[in-house]
C-alpha cells in the first residue's frame, strides 16, 4: 500500500505542452490535449492508497442488489434517444481575503489568498419527443442555502428570454461543497452566525454567477439545435474515499451490510460508483460531461488559508484544460463545461489515512501538504472520468420533472410501504412515527472526523449521558462544562418543554433548536416574526425535485445522505420508475437547499455527529422516503401535484461590519516589487515574487485573475501559460495585520501580495515571469510584474 505521494505534484495541467513527447493514442481522438490526458490516466497519483479497496461484487451499472425488477410499461418517449443540450460556466469567487469558509464553521479560519477559484456550471438538456427541458447547476459552493436559489429565480424571472423557460420546477442548483469557499450568503441566521453575519458581495456573486451561467447554457443550446444522443457512463473508482462515520453505519441491520460487499467478501460501506453523462453533439463537438460522485471536499481544511474548489474543482478545471474550454468565448460555441458534481457523500470523506492521520495532519490524504493531498483525490477523480469519457451507452427516454415543497417538521408516516420497508430493532421503534421542530444535538459542535470541533464528542446520547447526580459535570473531549444545567434545560429535558415540539427527537441530547421561529410562533402566535424579520435559525419548508434525462433519474434532496440513506431511496426510486423505463438513479445531495444530514433511524441512535445533524428527528429518513415516493408516483404516472408550502423568502437579520476601503501605496507605490524571482531555476522548482497590493475585496476579478505566469514568446510577447484558477500558482494576501477572526478591518495599512508558481516538471525551457493586479481604493487599477526567470533544466514528460 501508498501511504504518502513522494512526488510533489500540484497540478497536472494548464502549462505548454508542445515539448512533451509520446505516443499519441486513441485518446488523441477524444481531446484537445491528448498528451497531458495520458498523463493524468498514468499518474503515480492514482496509486496513492492503493490495496485500500478491492472491486465491488456487485457490478456498476446494475441495479442496487435490494431492488426487484418490476414489470415495464410503455411511455411517451420511451424510444428516444435524441436530446438536445448545452453548457455553460461563469466564475463565482467571492472576496479571497478576511473570509472563513462555509462548511467549516470555523471562527478561527481566516482565508487571504486564491488556491482555485469558484465556478458555476450550468447544462440545459431538452427532449425534442416532448419538449420538455430541464437546467442542472453545480456550483463549487460549500453550502447551496435556499437563499441562493430565491435569488436566481428573481434573477432569471426578470430576463424575459429565459423566465418562461427556466423555473423552480425544472431548475435543480447543486452544491460540490468544497468547504474553502467565502461564507455568509444564507437569508436564515444559521449559515451566517458563525461567519459573522450576512455578506451581501458574497451573496450577489454567486447569484449573479449562476444566472449567468445558466443564461450561457441556454444561447448554447438554443445555438445548436440538431439534436444528438447522449451517452451514460458508469464506473468505480477505488482508493479515493472511505467511511467516516464507522460506528454508525456498523448500527444498519447486517443483513442490509452484507447485501453490499467486495471481491474479497468485505464490506463496502461507500458509494464507490462514479456515474458520468457524456455530453457530444453529432458533429463531433465536445460540449460538456457531469459526473456524480459522493465524497466530501474537506482536503484543504480549515487550517488552509486559502479560498478553494478543493479536489472537485481540481478535477473539473484540470478536464476543461485537457478539452481547451474557453471561459468567456461566445455561448453560442461550444466550449467544453467539466461538473464533478456531488452526490451521497454525507458520511464519506476523502481523507483516506486519516485513521492513521488524524486531522488536521496533512497525511491523512495521502500527501505531505493539502496542497498534495487534493491532487491526489483530484487526480484520481479526473483520471476515472477521462476513462468513462470514451466510453458509454446512449440514454433512452424521455424529459421529466417534479418539484415539491415540504413542511419537515410536521409529518407524519404513514405510508404502508414506508413503514413495511423499515428495518430497525423494537427498541427503537415508536407507535407514531412523526418529524420534529428542527433541533441539533449535543454532538453537533464535535463535529466530523475531516474537522472535529474542540467543544464536543461524538456518540453523546440520551441513553448514554452520565448522571448529574455525582458531581454535575460532563467530560467532553477534555473539557468540563456545567452539565447539570445543560441536562435539565438544553439536552434530553428540552424535549420535554411544552410547545417546543421535541419531545420525538429520542436518543439526541438537544442542544439547540433550529427552528425558532416555528417555536415562538407555536407558543405565544406574535412572536414567529419580529418587525418583519424571520427569527427562524432555518427554514422548515425544504425542497424535493426529481429530474429524469432518459433512464437517468436524478433525486435533488437539500441533505447530506449517508451511504445507507442513499441505498434506500435508490432502492425506493428505482422500484417506482424502472416501469417507465428508469435503471439508474443518483442522489444530488445539497440541493436547492440545506439542512444539514439525513442518517437511518438505526445510525441516529449512535448520535454521531451525523445523527446529531438529522435536525427533524429519528424518523426523518422515513419522512423523506414517503414524501419523495409521491413525486416518483406523479412522475411515473404522468400526473400533477401539488407543489406545497411556498419556500420563505426572508431577510437576513445578523450582517457584517461593512467593509471600509482604505488603501495605502507604501513608499513604493501599487504594484512594486518588493522581492523578486530568482534569475534562474529549473523544471520542478517553486519561484515566486512579492509585491506592493491593495485590498482584493475591492475588485473580485471575476472571470479574470489576481496572479500570471507569462512565458516570452519568439515574437517579444508575453503569453500566460497560468492563472488563478491553476492550483499550482497561488496568490497570497498579506496585510500588515491579520486578525484572529475573518473580520473586514476598516484600515488595512499598506499590504503585501505573493504569487507562488511551483514550476511544472515538463516547462520548457525559456523566460517566464510573474504578474500581478488589483484595484486599490483610493488609487484605483494598478499592475505589477517580476524580473524575469530563465528555466532551464531536464524535463520530465508530465507535470
Amino acid at each position: 500500500m501508498i501511504h504518502t505521494a513522494k512526488i510533489r505534484f500540484y497540478a497536472v495541467f494548464g502549462l505548454a505542452f508542445a515539448s512533451v513527447m509520446m505516443p499519441c493514442s486513441a485518446a488523441a481522438d477524444v481531446f484537445a490535449n491528448p498528451e497531458l490526458a495520458q498523463c493524468v490516466m498514468e499518474s503515480p497519483l492514482r496509486e496513492v492508497g492503493a490495496g485500500l479497496d478491492a472491486p465491488s461484487a456487485h457490478s456498476p451499472g446494475q441495479p442496487d442488489p435490494v431492488v426487484v425488477p418490476a414489470e415495464s410499461r410503455s411511455t411517451p418517449c420511451s424510444d428516444n434517444r435524441a436530446f438536445r443540450f448545452g453548457s455553460g460556466l461563469s466564475d463565482i469567487t467571492g472576496p479571497v481575503a478576511l473570509k472563513s469558509g462555509a462548511g467549516w464553521e470555523d471562527t478561527g479560519q481566516v482565508m487571504h489568498g486564491l488556491h482555485q477559484r469558484q465556478y458555476a456550471r450550468a447544462f440545459a438538456v431538452e427532449s425534442p419527443c416532448n419538449g420538455k427541458r430541464i437546467m442542472f447547476v453545480s456550483a463549487d459552493i460549500g453550502l447551496m442555502w435556499g437563499s441562493i436559489r430565491v435569488g436566481v429565480l428573481n434573477a432569471l424571472a426578470a430576463r424575459p428570454e429565459l423566465a418562461s423557460i427556466y423555473t423552480a420546477d425544472n431548475l435543480m442548483l447543486s452544491a460540490t461543497h468544497t468547504h474553502n469557499g467565502p461564507a455568509g450568503y444564507a437569508h436564515h441566521e444559521a449559515g451566517n452566525s458563525l461567519h459573522l453575519g450576512f455578506d451581501s458581495l458574497v451573496y450577489n456573486t454567486i447569484v449573479n454567477g449562476i444566472a449567468d451561467a445558466i443564461s450561457r447554457a441556454h444561447r448554447n443550446i438554443e445555438a445548436n439545435p440538431e439534436p444528438a444522443p447522449i451517452s451514460i457512463a458508469e464506473g468505480e473508482l477505488l482508493n479515493t474515499s472511505i467511511n467516516r462515520s464507522r460506528p454508525a453505519y456498523a448500527m444498519n441491520p447486517e443483513q442490509e451490510r452484507r447485501q453490499y460487499l467486495n471481491v474479497k467478501g468485505e464490506e463496502v460501506n461507500v458509494n464507490k460508483t462514479m456515474v458520468q453523462l457524456n455530453l457530444r453533439r453529432a458533429n463531433g463537438n465536445s460540449v460538456g460531461v457531469i459526473n456524480w460522485f459522493g465524497v466530501h471536499p474537506t482536503v484543504m481544511g480549515p487550517e488552509v488559508p486559502y479560498v478553494s474548489s478543493d479536489m472537485k474543482g481540481f478535477a473539473s478545471l484540470g478536464f476543461e484544460e485537457i478539452m481547451a474550454t474557453e471561459y468567456r468565448g461566445d455561448p453560442a460555441a461550444d466550449s467544453f463545461v467539466a461538473a464533478f458534481a456531488q452526490a451521497d457523500e454525507g458520511d464519506v470523506s476523502p481523507n483516506i489515512f486519516i485513521n492513521e492521520f488524524p486531522h488536521p495532519d496533512p497525511r491523512r490524504g495521502g500527501g505531505e501538504t493539502p496542497m498534495d493531498s487534493n491532487a491526489i483525490s483530484g487526480t484520481k477523480q479526473l483520471a476515472r472520468a477521462l476513462e468513462l469519457w470514451q466510453s458509454g451507452q446512449p440514454l433512452t427516454g424521455g424529459v421529466d420533472y417534479r418539484l415539491m415543497h415540504v413542511q419537515m417538521n410536521e409529518v407524519t408516516v404513514t405510508d404502508p410501504q414506508v413503514l413495511a420497508s423499515l428495518q430497525h430493532p423494537p427498541e427503537l421503534d415508536t407507535a407514531v412515527k412523526q418529524t420534529c421542530n428542527a433541533a441539533l444535538g449535543l454532538s453537533f459542535p464535535a463535529g466530523a472526523e475531516d474537522g472535529p470541533g474542540p467543544l464536543s464528542r461524538e456518540g453523546l446520547a440520551c441513553s448514554t449521558l452520565p448522571s448529574t447526580a455525582s458531581n454535575g459535570t460532563i467530560d467532553v473531549a477534555s473539557a468540563t462544562f456545567p452539565f447539570s444545567i445543560l441536562s435539565e434545560l438544553l439536552m434530553c429535558k428540552a424535549q420535554k418543554l411544552p410547545g417546543l415540539k421535541l419531545d420525538c427527537h429520542a436518543e439526541k441530547p438537544v442542544l439547540m433548536f433550529t427552528n425558532a421561529g416555528e417555536v415562538f410562533s407555536g407558543l405565544s402566535g406574535t412572536l414567529g416574526k419580529l418587525f418583519g424579520l424571520t427569527l427562524n435559525l432555518e427554514p422548515a419548508v425544504q425542497p424535493f425535485q426529481v429530474f429524469r434525462i432518459g433512464n437517468l433519474a436524478l433525486v435533488g434532496l437539500p441533505w447530506e445522505l449517508t451511504t445507507t440513506s442513499a441505498r434506500r431511496i435508490r432502492a425506493m426510486v428505482l422500484k417506482e420508475l424502472a416501469p417507465v423505463g428508469v435503471n439508474t438513479v443518483v442522489i444530488a445531495g445539497l440541493s436547492n437547499g440545506y439542512n444539514h444530514y439525513l442518517t437511518t433511524r438505526e445510525e441516529y441512535a449512535s448520535q454521531q455527529y451525523e445523527g446529531a445533524s438529522t435536525v427533524f428527528g429519528p424518523w426523518s429518513l422515513a419522512a423523506v422516503t414517503q414524501e419523495l415516493r409521491k413525486l416518483t408516483a406523479s412522475m411515473a404516472e404522468g400526473t400533477a401535484l401539488p407543489e406545497g408550502p411556498a419556500y420563505p423568502e426572508v431577510t437576513p437579520v445578523l450582517r457584517r461590519l461593512p467593509y471600509v476601503a482604505g488603501d495605502r501605496p507604501g513608499t513604493q507605490g501599487f504594484g512594486a516589487v518588493i522581492e523578486d524571482v530568482p534569475v534562474s531555476a529549473a523544471p520542478g522548482d517553486q519561484i515566486e515574487a512579492r509585491f506592493q497590493a491593495s485590498h482584493p475585496r475591492n475588485d473580485l476579478m471575476l472571470n479574470d485573475s489576481y496572479a500570471f505566469a507569462e512565458k516570452l514568446d519568439d515574437d517579444g510577447r508575453w503569453a500566460v501559460i497560468a492563472s488563478d484558477r491553476h492550483p499550482d500558482l497561488l496568490y497570497t494576501w498579506h496585510p500588515e495585520y491579520l486578525p484572529p477572526m475573518p473580520l473586514d478591518l476598516p484600515f488595512t495599512g499598506a499590504p503585501e501580495a505573493t504569487v507562488s508558481w511551483k514550476l511544472p516538471r515538463n516547462l520548457a525551457p525559456g523566460s517566464y515571469r510573474l504578474r500581478t493586479k488589483g484595484v486599490a481604493s483610493p488609487g484605483g487599477a494598478w499592475e505589477g510584474v517580476s524580473g524575469t526567470v530563465k528555466v532551464e533544466g531536464v524535463q520530465a514528460s508530465c507535470p
